[in-house]
């Protein structure tokens, strides 16, 4: 197979799996490290691909892809165990270091490494509450779940029927009685909702009013 071959081939690759990097590349087409190298960085001068080193590895995006944000989950979504802690961040807005290493079956200690990589990017924060740290997933969520649909629909088509179920689950939940007793008058609005956010407690329904599924 002859160079362009191989750029064509590189470059589709890049295109399909953005944020993918350099050995990725050489393993998943079967083309030899230095011709890889060679192809990505005729790609790059040509203005086809950009670059940007997020934490071990020089990760690769076609340039139709824009925004520092969609580059840096596009590389960790590429990523399994930090694309797994994401999901279950999707799911689970608020959960500490040792819900998450228990749901995946990792050490805690290997979950706070992929945890302080994905803070330090800006994918995630953390809040102190009492004696635990809690995570959340920074900026919109629709950003994440827009890359899922687009680059990895299989993962996607899980997660949105996962997230179906929830909102069933949620649904179908009965709703306590209280009499009108029981709260003080709200007068409007604004005061209804902060009421609401003062009785505390994590609202997963509220994270996903503006995702489509």
């Amino acid at each position: 197979m002859n160079n362009l071959d191989n750029k064509q081939r590189i470059y589709a690759y890049i295109k399909n799996n953005p944020g993918t990097h350099l050995r990725r590349i050489s393993k998943e087409l079967g083309i030899a490290l230095g011709d890889i190298q060679y192809q990505l960085t005729q790609l790059e001068a040509t203005s086809l691909i950009r670059s940007r080193r997020i934490g071990l590895y020089k990760t690769y995006y076609p340039i139709s892809l824009s925004g520092e944000r969609n580059e840096k989950i596009s590389a960790f979504l590429q990523q399994e165990t930090p694309r797994d802690i994401i999901l279950y961040l999707i799911e689970n807005p608020g959960a500490t270091n040792n819900q998450i290493a228990h749901h995946m079956g990792f050490t805690a200690p290997t979950i706070n490494w992929h945890m302080s990589r994905l803070i330090q990017t800006g994918i995630v924060s953390s809040r102190r509450d009492g004696r635990y740290t809690k995570y959340y997933l920074k900026g919109s969520i629709k950003d994440i779940v827009d890359l899922l649909k687009s680059y990895h629909p299989s993962v996607w088509k899980k997660l949105s029927f996962r997230l179906a179920e929830l909102f069933v689950d949620l649904a179908d939940k009965p709703k306590p009685e209280r009499d009108d007793d029981d709260h003080p008058a709200l007068n409007n609005k604004n005061e209804h909702t902060s009421y609401e956010a003062g009785k505390g407690g994590e609202n997963k329904d509220s994270i996903w009013n503006k995702v489509e599924l």
